[in-house]
């Protein structure tokens, strides 16, 4: 496992510089309480993106995931957050907005899209809310794969 730090954290010459940021880009502001999307955080990576992270042997919603025939592991959180993510870029204009750094460890979903990030964060938790919620962004993730 790495440093928590080091999910989804690039070297400076590969990120893209948005032109509407000012340069040097000012500190984040993070609106979302932790407590609002528990047991995920976020880690800054100032001035260029946020990450957002689960640690995956916490095993929050594993019953859930083997009720649905999955694991739980990073890659099954992934595939849901793709799910997530479908229905968020269908409300929202932009793709590829967000990217993925996960291991067997942490999943790791991040973006330089500081309020997106945000945002998503909280539809992710509130998608966990139950295994038919679940359910339905796992077979979006599927969908959009066919």
């Amino acid at each position: 496992m790495k440093d928590f730090s080091q999910y989804g954290n690039r070297p400076d010459d590969q990120w893209e510089m948005l032109p509407w940021i000012p340069d040097p880009r000012p500190p984040f502001k993070i609106w979302v309480k932790p407590e609002q999307i528990a047991p995920f955080f976020l880690i800054p990576h100032h001035p260029y993106a946020i990450s957002l992270l689960l640690k995956v042997n916490d095993g929050f919603r594993v019953e859930e995931f083997c009720r649905l025939g999955l694991a739980g592991s990073s890659g099954d959180w992934e595939r849901l957050v793709r799910g997530v993510i479908r229905e968020f870029e269908e409300g929202n204009s932009g793709e590829d907005l967000f990217h993925f750094d996960s291991d067997e460890d942490v999943f790791c979903v991040y973006s330089q899209y500081i309020d997106d990030l945000m945002m998503l964060a909280k539809m992710i938790r509130a998608a966990c809310a139950d295994e038919k919620t679940m359910g339905m962004y796992l077979n979006m993730s599927e969908a959009a794969k066919a």
